[in-house]
């Protein structure tokens, strides 16, 4: 099997470094130990935790809305 090497300086192990974006975005990235060259990406985020978020932001969303429909239909 062959071995995987760096483009940039032909070394053969990889690491992967945690960063974090201005906007709080997370990415760990795949790069050579010996010069640091990026090789890749992986996204960070856990599809549950988008899914959950989105779920409590539609129902307070709805809830909102919930709430202005009743106040208008009170006041006919």
């Amino acid at each position: 099997m062959a071995r995987s090497k760096c483009p940039s300086c032909e070394y053969h192990e990889f690491e992967a470094v945690p960063v974090t974006t201005k906007s709080g975005q997370k990415f760990c990235l795949i790069q050579c130990v010996a010069c640091g060259t990026v090789v890749g990406t992986l996204d960070d985020v856990k599809i549950t935790n988008v899914i959950k978020n989105a779920e409590r932001k539609m129902s307070k969303f709805l809830e909102n809305l919930n709430r202005k429909v009743i106040n208008v239909c009170n006041r006919k």
